[in-house]
């Protein structure tokens, strides 16, 4: 799950905030025990982070690549992104309804006020969202590769592979590009488009018509010239890729169309 559906999942699951809860189930590790009664003060997002906030403590929920969660909020089912696994990691159960989170990491954290230990500059869906910031951040990271930093969570929290994708076609980059050969005004617009995107996610995901407006992610034809898109594995993190050998040429080649071509 990406920045906008955990955004998204926040909200849905506000009816819950004020609600003891009843049951704990699951397969975490973490001394889940110490939920069973108790009552939940603030429900948050931050990147791919969803935070129960209790009395003097609170749980981070991290959906890392593919976790996702299921919830029965006062009688409406409502779902993440990817397919649920066969038990969940955590289970909470609530006077008015349930939620289930599913292939992700669970934690404690250690503070009543959780929340204010989160840097909101870098998460891409929040108001507080700094774009200057994340310029200074990427120009740090100049030996990388542009796939890279777009999933650095302490640059772009929130953004997973489908935004990556997306945006790399946008705006006519090759992933393995390294940041070093992208020209300041390139940054800056990678960046505008990242926030631009995300939010359009958001929008989608309301709607329930996220996957058929994407262009790139998963698909077999560039939606700017038609050319067979390339599938492969980039960067550190060896993530899918899906670009085009016509429109996103590396900055060394000297062949592709003129969008495609890198100062």
């Amino acid at each position: 799950m990406e920045g906008p559906s955990l955004h998204l999942a926040a909200e849905q699951l506000k009816p819950f905030k004020g609600k003891s809860v009843l049951i704990v189930m699951g397969n975490t590790k973490i001394g889940k025990e110490r939920l069973a009664g108790k009552k939940v003060k603030d429900i948050f997002a931050w990147g791919k982070h969803l935070v129960f906030q209790f009395d003097d403590f609170a749980i981070r929920i991290h959906f890392m690549l593919f976790g996702t969660f299921e919830a029965q909020v006062n009688g409406v089912w409502v779902t993440g992104d990817y397919r649920k696994a066969r038990e969940p990691r955590l289970s909470l159960t609530f006077e008015n309804g349930v939620m289930n989170a599913y292939n992700c990491s669970v934690k404690f954290i250690e503070s009543a006020g959780a929340k204010k230990e989160y840097n909101f500059s870098v998460d891409i869906m929040s108001p507080k969202w700094d774009h200057k910031r994340a310029l200074a951040q990427m120009q740090a990271n100049a030996r990388e590769e542009i796939s890279d930093v777009l999933l650095d969570q302490e640059i772009f929290a929130g953004v997973g592979n489908i935004i990556k994708n997306e945006v790399l076609s946008l705006t006519y980059l090759n992933p393995r590009t390294r940041v070093e050969n992208i020209p300041k005004k390139k940054l800056t617009e990678i960046i505008k488009e990242t926030r631009k995107f995300s939010k359009q996610f958001l929008a989608w995901r309301r709607k329930f018509v996220l996957k058929k407006n994407l262009k790139a992610h998963r698909k077999s034809a560039c939606p700017h010239c038609g050319t067979k898109l390339i599938r492969e594995k980039t960067g550190r993190r060896e993530r899918w890729a899906y670009w085009c050998p016509v429109c996103q040429v590396l900055p060394s080649t000297k062949r592709g169309r003129e969008k495609g071509k890198q100062p």
